[in-house]
Order: C-alpha cells, then sequence, then structure tokens
C-alpha cells in the first residue's frame, strides 16, 4: 500500500471568461465554537526561524450560527441566517499559531422539518496571525483568527458561489473553545450569481 500524498488536491468552484456574473457583497456576523480533539495523538518538533516548536494536529469541527447582516450586506435575501458545521484537520503549535483546513457545509435548520443545505465547500483558518499589521495588529495577535470560506451553493441557491474572507476573535486548540463576540466575528465576500 503506497502512503497518501502529503498536499492531497481539492476542488474549488472558479469563474469562466465571457459569462455574465452578478456579484452581491456578503456582510455577515456569526458566533460558534471550535471542537479540538480532548488530547492530540502525538506532538512533534518542527524548527522554526526562532526555536523548535512542539507541534500536533489533530481532527477538529466547527459549528457556527450566521446570523445578522451588516450595513454593506446584499445577501441576506438570498441566503438567510444559517449554520455552518466543518470538520478538518488542525496543525498547532505550543505558541498558539495554528491551521485549520476542512470542509463545511452550512444549513438552515427548520424545526420538524428536513435541514436546506446552502453551501458546500472548503474552509480554512490561521489561528494567531494578523494581517493588517500597518493598522496596529501584531503578526502574531493573540486570541485573533483569520481566513476563508469558498463554497458551492446547493438548492435554493444551487446558481451561486460563496467566496469570502473570516475575521474572528478566538483560538485554534485541542478542547473546546468558543467564537463568542458575534460583535467582532465577520465573514465577508461575494456571492457570485450564474445566469
Amino acid at each position: 500500500m503506497s502512503s497518501p500524498n502529503p498536499f492531497p488536491d481539492v476542488v474549488i468552484p472558479g469563474i469562466s471568461s465571457g459569462v455574465n456574473y452578478c456579484i452581491f457583497r456578503v456582510d455577515r456576523t456569526f458566533d460558534g465554537v471550535f471542537e479540538g480533539a480532548q488530547r492530540a495523538s502525538s506532538s512533534y518538533d518542527c524548527p522554526s526561524s526562532h526555536h523548535v516548536q512542539k507541534t500536533t494536529s489533530f481532527s477538529s469541527k466547527i459549528t457556527w450560527r450566521i446570523t445578522a447582516a451588516l450595513n454593506c450586506d446584499e445577501s441576506s435575501p438570498i441566503w438567510p441566517s444559517t449554520q455552518l458545521s466543518a470538520k478538518g484537520i488542525t496543525i498547532a503549535r505550543n505558541d498558539g499559531f495554528a491551521h485549520f483546513i476542512g470542509s463545511f457545509s452550512i444549513v438552515k435548520k427548520q424545526s420538524g422539518q428536513p435541514d436546506v443545505t446552502y453551501f458546500k465547500g472548503l474552509l480554512e483558518l490561521i489561528g494567531r496571525s494578523g494581517s493588517h499589521q500597518s493598522l496596529g495588529e501584531a503578526c502574531d495577535q493573540e486570541q485573533h483568527i483569520e481566513g476563508w470560506i469558498i463554497g458551492r451553493g446547493q438548492g435554493p441557491v444551487r446558481k451561486y458561489t460563496l467566496q469570502a474572507v473570516i475575521v474572528a476573535k478566538g483560538i485554534l486548540s485541542i478542547g473546546v473553545e468558543a467564537f463568542p463576540d458575534a460583535s467582532v466575528n465577520r465573514l465577508t465576500g461575494t456571492l457570485i450569481k450564474s445566469p
């Protein structure tokens, strides 16, 4: 049996030239939890430019409520309040720097009725990383997560893709961690609609 591919390919939706797409701005809030395995199976050493970092990898789950549409949002008539569920792998260093990659689905929960799936795709998050250093964030900003989400529309939004960036307060680590503050957690980007 051959060893697994260390970096398996993933497929994400793209766009084609010559197609008259429409775009809609996404500007939503969310809250929820990150659930890392209760403990990693093992840790290992990874050299960095500063020193050797103890590193672990573990299975992870994310559950978010995607709720309020903010001032710039144009997506709420297309995509109601929903729940995101994701499963994947997290790689985490002992200094809090971490990376999650996994598949997600966004569904509308309806009491007494089947869930309605809106999007499925890829979610990536980087913990303890700050991209706005010129605006005062540290490159290793504590309690800070950034990432992206790319999904293909399902059911009622099958003619759409979701492509957005994520900024949140929280950490990615073993155990259960909250994303409690919807006042700062943002999902911003675009819905792309095919004709």
